[in-house]
């Protein structure tokens, strides 16, 4: 569900995330009417129709206060992947398959890093060129990362 957030929030943490969303749910359930009275206002300032709007906002707005209800703030988070289950935390990272596409060394013996001059390589790669960039569809990231090369 993490890829569904919109910005990069990996660095954030789950005490961060546990803290944001414990305040939003205390807000949220506090002032549940004063929301949902504003959700109402929404629909009459959008061009759409009237009846299908409110439907979906309320039953989206209840379906969030039913979670915000149903679940601990830390629950939430690991909802949208801020914070590792239990299971995760206790089980660690899951079994590595060897000889995926982008191993090296042991992982796939058939490859070395750099051995080729592919998008695989990684930064090192990508910004070397602004043409390594563009075929490796990562002008962002290079630009951010190495502005001397752009």
């Amino acid at each position: 569900m993490a890829h569904f957030l919109s910005k990069n929030v990996e660095g954030i943490g789950c005490d961060t995330c546990a803290a944001a969303m414990g305040l939003v749910q205390k807000e949220a359930l506090q002032n549940e009417k004063q929301l949902e009275g504003l959700l109402d206002e929404v629909c009459t300032t959008l061009p759409v129709d009237q009846t299908t709007c409110d439907d979906t906002v309320n039953g989206m707005f209840e379906a969030l206060i039913s979670l915000f209800e149903s679940y601990k703030a830390e629950e939430l988070c690991q909802m949208v992947g801020l914070c590792p289950s239990l299971l995760e935390t206790l089980m660690g990272p899951g079994p590595v398959a060897l000889g995926q596409l982008g191993q090296t060394g042991a992982a796939a013996p058939n490859s070395m890093l750099g051995e080729d001059h592919s998008c695989q390589n990684g930064p090192a790669y990508w910004c070397a060129s602004p043409e390594n960039a563009k075929k490796c569809q990562m002008e962002e990231f290079c630009k951010k990362e190495s502005p001397i090369v752009f």
